[in-house]
């Protein structure tokens, strides 16, 4: 058990620094955390209780690839989303009687 700092390094290639923030975030409760950008990569810093560092990068990488596949699917979905809330807008604004 350590209560030193463990840091992670995640290059950007890997995953864009604003996904890395979002699952640093998820981390928040279980340690003290800072994220910083050096150049092309991410640096996570955590501080707390950790008894076993390699579980817990193990536990960050996949919490980060589910981010990375989330942010992925938010992108490429994007544009579908826009024409569905379009089309809800413009039905919902449509006089009321005036047919389909």
């Amino acid at each position: 058990m350590s209560n030193t700092p463990f840091f992670l390094t995640i290059q950007h290639c890997e995953a864009a620094h604003s996904v890395v923030q979002r699952t640093a975030h998820r981390f928040a409760g279980r340690c003290s955390l800072s994220v910083e950008t050096a150049d092309d990569r991410s640096v996570v810093r955590l501080v707390g209780v950790i008894d076993d560092p390699e579980r817990l990068e193990r536990e960050f990488r996949a919490a980060l690839l589910d981010d990375v596949l989330r942010a992925r699917i938010e992108a490429e979905t994007a544009p579908l989303r826009q024409l569905i809330v379009e089309a809800a807008l413009r039905s919902a604004l449509r006089e009321p009687g005036a047919g389909a």
